[in-house]
Protein backbone atom coordinates (compact mmCIF):
# COMPACT_ATOMS: atom_id res chain seq x y z
CA UNK A 1 0.00 0.00 0.00
CA UNK A 2 2.78 2.58 1.14
CA UNK A 3 4.77 1.41 -2.52
CA UNK A 4 1.98 3.23 -4.44
CA UNK A 5 2.51 6.79 -2.45
CA UNK A 6 4.64 9.57 -3.80
CA UNK A 7 7.37 10.78 -1.71
CA UNK A 8 5.63 14.11 -0.92
CA UNK A 9 2.89 12.09 0.22
CA UNK A 10 4.93 9.61 2.23
CA UNK A 11 6.42 12.65 3.56
CA UNK A 12 2.92 14.01 4.61
CA UNK A 13 1.86 10.97 6.38
CA UNK A 14 4.81 10.57 8.52
CA UNK A 15 4.48 14.17 9.22
CA UNK A 16 0.52 13.68 10.44
CA UNK A 17 1.62 10.81 11.99
CA UNK A 18 4.53 12.51 14.15
CA UNK A 19 2.22 15.75 14.70
CA UNK A 20 -0.88 13.23 16.01
CA UNK A 21 2.19 11.11 18.68
CA UNK A 22 3.29 15.14 19.92
CA UNK A 23 -0.77 15.91 20.62
CA UNK A 24 -1.41 12.49 22.66
CA UNK A 25 1.68 13.50 24.84
CA UNK A 26 -0.17 14.77 28.14
CA UNK A 27 0.75 18.54 28.96
CA UNK A 28 2.26 19.30 32.42
CA UNK A 29 -0.90 20.47 34.54
CA UNK A 30 -1.13 23.76 35.97
CA UNK A 31 -0.89 23.35 40.18
CA UNK A 32 -4.03 23.02 41.98
CA UNK A 33 -2.63 25.59 44.37
CA UNK A 34 -0.89 28.71 44.40
CA UNK A 35 1.00 27.92 47.35
CA UNK A 36 2.44 24.91 49.26
CA UNK A 37 1.96 24.80 52.79
CA UNK A 38 4.58 24.11 55.07
CA UNK A 39 4.44 19.97 55.55
CA UNK A 40 4.69 20.86 59.67
CA UNK A 41 1.52 23.58 59.31
CA UNK A 42 -0.33 21.95 56.46
CA UNK A 43 -3.27 20.72 58.72
CA UNK A 44 -3.32 24.79 60.67
CA UNK A 45 -3.74 25.86 56.94
CA UNK A 46 -6.43 23.38 56.53
CA UNK A 47 -8.44 24.90 59.63
CA UNK A 48 -7.96 28.27 58.14
CA UNK A 49 -9.10 27.56 55.26
CA UNK A 50 -12.25 26.17 56.90
CA UNK A 51 -12.71 29.27 59.51
CA UNK A 52 -12.67 31.20 56.27
CA UNK A 53 -15.45 29.19 54.62
CA UNK A 54 -17.71 29.51 57.63
CA UNK A 55 -17.19 33.52 57.63
CA UNK A 56 -18.20 33.30 53.96
CA UNK A 57 -21.30 31.49 54.54
CA UNK A 58 -22.52 34.09 57.29
CA UNK A 59 -21.14 37.31 55.73
CA UNK A 60 -24.00 38.79 54.52
CA UNK A 61 -25.73 38.84 58.07
CA UNK A 62 -21.92 40.92 59.44
CA UNK A 63 -22.54 42.89 56.14
CA UNK A 64 -18.70 42.20 55.36
CA UNK A 65 -18.69 40.32 52.35
CA UNK A 66 -16.19 41.82 50.59
CA UNK A 67 -13.36 40.92 53.35
CA UNK A 68 -14.78 37.54 53.78
CA UNK A 69 -14.41 36.75 50.12
CA UNK A 70 -11.12 38.21 49.95
CA UNK A 71 -9.73 36.71 53.28
CA UNK A 72 -11.33 33.09 51.67
CA UNK A 73 -9.62 33.58 48.79
CA UNK A 74 -6.48 33.94 50.13
CA UNK A 75 -7.32 30.57 52.55
CA UNK A 76 -7.88 29.22 49.08
CA UNK A 77 -4.00 29.99 47.53
CA UNK A 78 -3.49 27.08 49.44
CA UNK A 79 -6.11 25.16 48.03
CA UNK A 80 -7.04 25.62 44.49
CA UNK A 81 -6.56 28.39 42.57
CA UNK A 82 -10.00 28.44 40.48
CA UNK A 83 -11.71 29.13 44.11
CA UNK A 84 -9.31 31.43 44.92
CA UNK A 85 -10.61 33.21 41.74
CA UNK A 86 -13.85 33.08 42.01
CA UNK A 87 -13.81 34.41 45.78
CA UNK A 88 -11.08 37.23 44.81
CA UNK A 89 -13.55 37.75 42.05
CA UNK A 90 -16.53 37.99 44.31
CA UNK A 91 -14.29 40.56 46.69
CA UNK A 92 -14.21 42.81 43.67
CA UNK A 93 -17.63 43.21 42.56
CA UNK A 94 -18.91 43.41 45.77
CA UNK A 95 -17.23 46.45 46.42
CA UNK A 96 -15.03 47.48 43.35
CA UNK A 97 -13.43 50.71 45.16
CA UNK A 98 -13.40 49.00 48.89
CA UNK A 99 -10.54 48.61 50.11
CA UNK A 100 -9.82 44.45 49.03
CA UNK A 101 -10.28 45.33 45.02
CA UNK A 102 -7.05 46.68 44.61
CA UNK A 103 -5.54 43.43 45.94
CA UNK A 104 -7.68 41.22 44.61
CA UNK A 105 -6.81 42.68 41.12
CA UNK A 106 -3.07 41.96 41.70
CA UNK A 107 -4.40 38.16 42.68
CA UNK A 108 -6.39 37.94 39.86
CA UNK A 109 -3.91 39.03 37.77
CA UNK A 110 -1.31 36.80 39.17
CA UNK A 111 -3.79 33.55 39.09
CA UNK A 112 -4.44 34.03 35.78
CA UNK A 113 -0.67 34.31 34.62
CA UNK A 114 -0.54 30.74 36.07
CA UNK A 115 1.85 31.72 39.19
CA UNK A 116 5.25 30.93 37.42
CA UNK A 117 7.89 32.16 39.35
CA UNK A 118 10.98 33.52 37.80
CA UNK A 119 14.81 33.09 40.03
CA UNK A 120 13.72 36.90 40.61
CA UNK A 121 10.61 36.69 42.44
CA UNK A 122 11.30 33.70 44.68
CA UNK A 123 12.00 35.44 47.78
CA UNK A 124 8.88 38.29 47.13
CA UNK A 125 7.27 35.11 46.77
CA UNK A 126 8.16 33.44 49.61
CA UNK A 127 7.66 36.85 51.52
CA UNK A 128 4.02 36.85 50.30
CA UNK A 129 2.90 33.19 51.11
CA UNK A 130 4.48 34.23 55.10
CA UNK A 131 2.45 37.30 55.14
CA UNK A 132 -0.52 35.50 53.80
CA UNK A 133 -0.66 32.58 56.05
CA UNK A 134 0.41 35.03 59.51
CA UNK A 135 -2.61 37.59 57.97
CA UNK A 136 -5.13 34.39 58.29
CA UNK A 137 -3.90 33.09 61.61
CA UNK A 138 -3.95 36.56 62.96
CA UNK A 139 -7.59 36.61 61.55
CA UNK A 140 -8.40 33.64 63.12
CA UNK A 141 -7.12 34.44 66.50
CA UNK A 142 -8.96 37.64 66.46
CA UNK A 143 -11.88 35.83 65.65
CA UNK A 144 -11.42 33.31 69.24
CA UNK A 145 -10.64 36.13 71.11
CA UNK A 146 -13.31 38.05 70.43
CA UNK A 147 -16.19 35.53 70.96
CA UNK A 148 -14.50 34.17 74.18
CA UNK A 149 -14.06 37.98 75.92
CA UNK A 150 -17.52 40.51 77.46
CA UNK A 151 -18.15 43.20 75.26
CA UNK A 152 -18.18 45.21 78.35
CA UNK A 153 -14.52 45.07 78.99
CA UNK A 154 -12.54 48.15 77.47
CA UNK A 155 -9.08 46.66 77.54
CA UNK A 156 -10.45 43.53 76.19
CA UNK A 157 -11.72 46.19 73.29
CA UNK A 158 -8.53 47.76 72.88
CA UNK A 159 -6.92 44.47 72.70
CA UNK A 160 -8.96 43.64 69.90
CA UNK A 161 -8.92 46.85 67.86
CA UNK A 162 -4.95 46.43 68.39
CA UNK A 163 -5.20 43.43 66.81
CA UNK A 164 -7.24 44.35 64.01
CA UNK A 165 -4.57 47.52 63.50
CA UNK A 166 -2.20 45.19 63.03
CA UNK A 167 -4.00 42.56 60.81
CA UNK A 168 -4.17 45.82 58.62
CA UNK A 169 -0.73 46.08 58.30
CA UNK A 170 -0.14 43.19 57.35
CA UNK A 171 -2.59 43.39 54.69
CA UNK A 172 -1.23 46.49 53.19
CA UNK A 173 2.19 44.63 53.35
CA UNK A 174 0.79 41.77 50.68
CA UNK A 175 -0.84 44.06 48.53
CA UNK A 176 2.60 46.16 47.96
CA UNK A 177 4.35 42.63 47.99
CA UNK A 178 1.33 41.41 45.61
CA UNK A 179 2.33 44.59 43.51
CA UNK A 180 5.72 44.32 43.27
CA UNK A 181 5.83 40.24 41.98
CA UNK A 182 3.03 41.35 39.57
CA UNK A 183 5.54 44.39 38.28
CA UNK A 184 8.39 41.50 38.39
CA UNK A 185 6.31 39.58 36.11
CA UNK A 186 5.35 41.94 33.71
CA UNK A 187 9.25 43.17 33.38
CA UNK A 188 9.92 39.46 32.77
CA UNK A 189 7.49 39.20 30.42
CA UNK A 190 8.60 42.42 28.46
CA UNK A 191 12.69 41.08 28.61
CA UNK A 192 11.20 37.90 26.92
CA UNK A 193 9.31 39.80 23.98
CA UNK A 194 12.27 42.34 23.29
CA UNK A 195 15.19 39.06 23.26
CA UNK A 196 15.08 38.01 19.49
CA UNK A 197 16.31 34.24 19.03
CA UNK A 198 19.87 34.98 16.83
CA UNK A 199 20.77 33.58 13.73
CA UNK A 200 23.24 30.88 13.37
CA UNK A 201 26.64 31.57 11.60
CA UNK A 202 26.85 29.97 8.48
Amino acid sequence: MMQGLRPPSVMALCAGMALQACASVPQPAVPAAFFVAPSQGSAAVQALIREQERQVQTCAAARSCPRAHYLRGLAALYDDRTVATKHFQAALAAAPDGPYAASSRYWLELLRDGGNESPRDTTLARATERLVREVLEDEAAIRQTAARLPESRPADAQAIQSLKRQLKERESKIDELTHQIDALKRVDQEVKDRVKPSRPAN
